[in-house]
């Protein structure tokens, strides 16, 4: 899997292009099932968008997002979706082979997974694993309070995605690049911010897959 460029959106905004560019190709209605909705703000996002919105989660924030753990299988009678999202999801999966799977089951043929993730090739996290010994948002602290248990190096999403009938479409980075002097800053700390910067920034010229804290994933299920 190759990532094929950087943008500065976050993964909401991204997700709903993604969805509207989808959209284009298709002249029936859409079903959209959202996966770790939460609190449905997916859906805030696509209200211009003509589409059926369904919404999961582990643990339902909405009386409009229902119950489910994806690494069992789906639990209703609905009808299986065109488009999945699961954003910021992966990676708090026990399982992650077996959701995919489920995932999978629940998707049309050639229907489209949205995926977005922690990048653990970002600059930030290669400077953070450097001085403290571990990755960005996979410190004993994301294990204890957000149950981030599995690290999705893109390698491994790969194979995950491959071994589950999909095909990639498209893999990117999300969030922009590092900036020098953009805020938040210290004036006490800023000759340290600035130097923590600049690393990135040189990490970030010699690798294009370290520009953005996070990234995604467009992939088509194989017919």
């Amino acid at each position: 899997m190759k990532i094929t460029k950087n943008i500065s959106s976050g993964r909401y905004t991204w997700a709903h292009d993604m969805i509207k560019s989808l959209l284009e190709k298709r002249s029936e209605a859409v079903l959209l099932t959202d996966i770790g909705a939460r609190d449905g703000i997916l859906k805030e996002y696509c209200t211009d968008l003509s589409i059926a919105y369904r919404a999961f989660d582990l643990e339902p924030m909405t009386t409009f997002c229902r119950e489910w753990n994806i690494e069992n299988p789906f639990p209703y009678s609905d009808s299986k979706a065109d488009i999945i999202t699961m954003l910021e999801v992966i990676e708090h999966l026990n399982n992650p082979w077996l959701g995919i799977k489920n995932i999978t089951d629940h998707l049309k043929e050639d229907g489209y997974l949205l995926l977005t993730m922690p990048n653990p090739s970002w600059s930030g996290a290669r400077l953070n694993l450097l001085y403290k010994g571990v990755l960005s948002c996979f410190s004993q602290e994301d294990l204890t309070l957000n149950h981030h248990v599995f690290t999705p190096w893109p390698h491994i999403i790969d194979k995950l995605l491959q071994d589950n009938g999909f095909r990639i479409i498209e893999a990117i980075t999300l969030d922009g690049r590092t900036h020098l002097f953009a805020k938040p800053w210290s004036p006490v700390r800023f000759p340290v911010q600035l130097g923590f910067r600049t690393l990135k920034k040189m990490i970030e010229a010699a690798d294009p897959a370290s520009r953005g804290m996070s990234y995604a994933i467009i992939a088509q299920k194989k017919i």
